[in-house]
């Protein structure tokens, strides 16, 4: 009998550590999408997406996210460069490096060779592999010989990093490539064996494209924005259910942070650095739950209003229901600024 009561004592003491060592709150930044350019390099403009301001914006953002009191780490959520071109992978390095805390980057679309490239002014751009290699450790989180990863970011916390970029290949119905994604079956295999290895953790992840729609455009493939979501994004999500996963953080689209709770997973999308209307966004969790507040990256007026200009001038970027009137630009600017998402929170089921 005392060595039941002695075991039951053991078991309750060590429970009470385990909650008092894991972790209690922490706070983390979301950046995505900067789509670093070089000035000088041949082809680069502004647009929609201000390729001459992209090192200013990426550079601003990070001062902002320097002054954040007991920021614990912040997440790239991908499309690293404008095309993996070496040049740009060094400006962008050069940029992160300067953050005070450790950052932990993804692959997008934009972060491998695209096919054919002798459309392209600059035709010189690297394997996915060569550009996860220049984010090793503390510089990125990339490990050596992969393009995925996790690691625990603090006590029980672990991020799982998916690389959801695959070969681009050239759509002539589209006239474009496409920047479709997906996950292949070695990294399903090795996604399930990380999951069930860790169920007594708490587990984010995070990857470029998306599970869920954010539009109808996404639905009916408006524009080719069936390519904004993973091929194989079903059994990805069924596996985060199955194990766990409390919050999953994605780009590649464009559109300011909003959520959805697919399946009592939390899906949160974040929008672009070098895009109107420019932001990042800052979170603090506990392992109930989070919340989360929206920033504008810090511009001038004159720069937000080129900006604006641009987006608004901006065909491709509207769903069907943007139409260039009165209504249809309302719902535009509506959809991208989503201005009752900017503050949130969620309770994690």
């Amino acid at each position: 009998m005392r060595k039941i009561r002695f075991a039951l004592v053991l078991v309750f003491v060590l429970a009470q550590c385990s909650l008092v060592f894991a972790f209690n709150s922490v706070k983390f930044a979301v950046i995505s999408d900067p789509h670093i350019a070089i000035p000088q390099q041949k082809g680069v403009s502004d647009g929609f997406k201000l390729g001459l301001q992209t090192q200013m914006l990426v550079e601003n953002t990070v001062a902002e996210l320097n002054k954040i009191p007991d920021l614990k780490f912040v997440l790239v959520a991908g499309d690293l460069t404008q095309d993996a071109e070496p040049w740009n992978i060094d400006a962008l390095r050069r940029i992160l490096d300067v953050l005070k805390v450790p950052y932990f980057v993804t692959l997008g679309n934009h972060d491998l060779s695209m096919v054919p490239h002798n459309l392209k002014d600059q035709p010189v751009t690297l394997s996915k592999f060569t550009v996860a290699g220049a984010f090793l450790g503390k510089s990125g989180g990339m490990v050596p010989g992969m393009t995925y990863y996790a690691h625990e970011v603090d006590k029980d916390l672990l991020l799982v990093n998916l690389d959801t970029s695959r070969a681009q290949v050239f759509d002539p119905e589209a006239n474009m490539n496409d920047f479709g994604g997906s996950v292949d079956a070695a990294q399903m295999r090795w996604l399930e064996n990380t999951l069930k290895a860790n169920q007594d953790k708490t587990i984010i992840v995070m990857h470029h494209h998306n599970i869920a729609n954010w539009a109808e455009g996404d639905k009916t493939n408006h524009n080719s924005w069936g390519w904004f979501k993973m091929d194989n994004g079903d059994p990805v999500q069924a596996l985060y259910k199955r194990y766990g996963v409390k919050a999953v953080f994605t780009g590649h689209h464009h559109i300011s942070t909003r959520y959805q709770d697919i399946g009592g997973v939390f899906h949160f999308v974040h929008p672009s650095l070098v895009t109107y209307p420019m932001r990042y966004t800052v979170y603090e969790m506990t392992p109930k739950g989070l919340t989360y507040e929206v920033k504008d990256v810090p511009v001038s007026a004159e720069l937000l209003a080129s900006a604006k200009s641009y987006f608004m001038a901006n065909k491709w970027w509207r769903d069907a229901d943007h139409t260039d009137t009165p209504e249809g630009n309302r719902k535009y600017l509506e959809f991208y600024e989503s201005p009752k998402t900017l503050k949130g929170s969620v309770t994690f089921k």
